[in-house]
């Protein structure tokens, strides 16, 4: 067999390893991972060192090169730019090598910047929100060959009608409603002198109310399916209740702070649509899931970092909605149930405070719904429970 050359000697890279290593140890990243990463930067280190290169020189062109060449010398591995990620990021936040270059925006992408910061100041939504209204107007601006300012109606529906015909209802949906709010902002800054978002059709297919037979049993079952004796046992345990008891929505849950915490007066501050702070009351249960989770769950948490769930793996932070949502699907799973996601559970939260004798406009507060015809379509109960919903029939007894 035969054995790979190495060169002697050390790059400019290979001052920086200690502290990098350093660096990844602090992020949670596993021993294995370490030295994987290190193994990256001397990979970097040592084809500067070959070319007579400095660290200033590690750019885009020159990773890609480096790819290259690994790929044509037969390597099985780092043999892609994504491999190599993680020692250049860490790189550039210390100033060696060169921040990436920033190609000139075309002007779909400065409206769609433009359009990004309206969302957040002027809209407040949550990022996975900013992101299908961004896909939406980025497909339907990339579809045209004109500018905006000669956007017309019979346009706007030919386009809907097109992406309806391919798409399921679901999709044509939220593409209607991502793209009324992209036309509402493009008449807002002036780009079109009319309102267009009227033009839009609508998408035919009624609300269904979500089938849900989750009752406390299944509540139960999946409690047990984590594993307390661990860390991540113990995290788990504590979103599942949050999600349960208050019907959380999973962004809700991952955008959960420390401070949005008094224990004092035992209520907790939600994060909900719209940018919408509201207090909660913090039922017991919810509070004991939360301080076990705090006092025995050895949270390993960035500097900085106040939020209330943290991944358990590197590199460490926040959780994000996705992540959230995995929990729930996982230990479905690994429970026997089937896969259940996170919205499921608040589906389920409401049926069963129905049951129970809640209200509508009890449920609708706690749910945080603007009309209680959205709370009706979460629950699937017997119909006579729905009686108070129903208007009186006139001339009826």
């Amino acid at each position: 067999m035969k054995k790979r050359r190495t060169a002697s000697g050390t790059g400019p890279l290979s001052r920086y390893a200690v502290d990098f290593g350093q660096h990844l140890e602090g992020r949670g990243y596993a021993p294995d991972s370490v030295r994987w990463r290190l193994r990256q930067l001397a990979t970097l280190d040592r084809w500067l060192r070959e070319h007579r290169l400095s660290a200033g020189d590690l750019d885009a062109a020159c990773v890609n090169r480096l790819v290259t060449a690994r790929r044509a010398a037969g390597r099985a591995t780092l043999v892609s730019v994504a491999n190599f990620s993680v020692p250049i990021a860490y790189l550039r936040v210390i100033a060696v090598v060169p921040p990436q270059a920033a190609s000139q925006p075309d002007p779909v992408t400065q409206v769609l910047e433009q359009y990004r910061r309206y969302l957040v100041s002027e809209r407040g939504l949550v990022e996975s929100s900013i992101r299908v209204n961004l896909l939406v107007a980025e497909s339907f601006c990339r579809t045209r060959d004109r500018g905006l300012e000669e956007l017309s109606a019979a346009e706007v529906t030919a386009y809907v009608v097109e992406i309806s015909a391919r798409s399921s209802i679901g999709w044509s949906k939220k593409t209607v409603t991502g793209l009324a709010s992209f036309l509402r902002f493009l008449h807002i800054v002036g780009v079109t002198d009319r309102p267009l978002a009227a033009a839009l059709p609508k998408v035919a297919g009624h609300r269904r109310t979500v089938p849900c037979e989750l009752d406390e049993s299944d509540f139960e079952r999946l409690l047990g399916g984590c594993d307390c004796s661990r860390d991540v046992g113990i995290r788990d345990c504590a979103i599942l209740t949050v999600l349960w008891r208050l019907g959380l929505r999973r962004a809700e849950v991952a955008g959960l702070r420390v401070d949005d915490i008094d224990w004092r007066r035992g209520e907790i501050t939600i994060r909900g649509k719209g940018n919408c702070h509201e207090l909660l009351p913090m039922p017991i249960d919810v509070g004991a899931a939360i301080v076990r989770y705090l006092q025995d769950g050895h949270r390993r948490v960035p500097p900085g970092c106040r939020t209330l769930f943290v991944q358990v793996r590197a590199p460490e932070g926040a959780m994000t909605p996705g992540g959230v949502g995995d929990v729930v699907t996982k230990v479905s799973v690994r429970v026997g149930l089937p896969a259940i996601s996170a919205h499921r559970l608040r589906h389920g939260t409401a049926t069963q405070l129905i049951l129970n004798g809640a209200s509508w406009p009890e449920i609708a507060q706690l749910m945080r719904h603007r009309t209680i015809a959205v709370t009706a379509s979460y629950a699937t109960v017997a119909p006579a429970l729905t009686s108070e919903l129903a208007r009186p029939w006139p001339g009826a007894l």
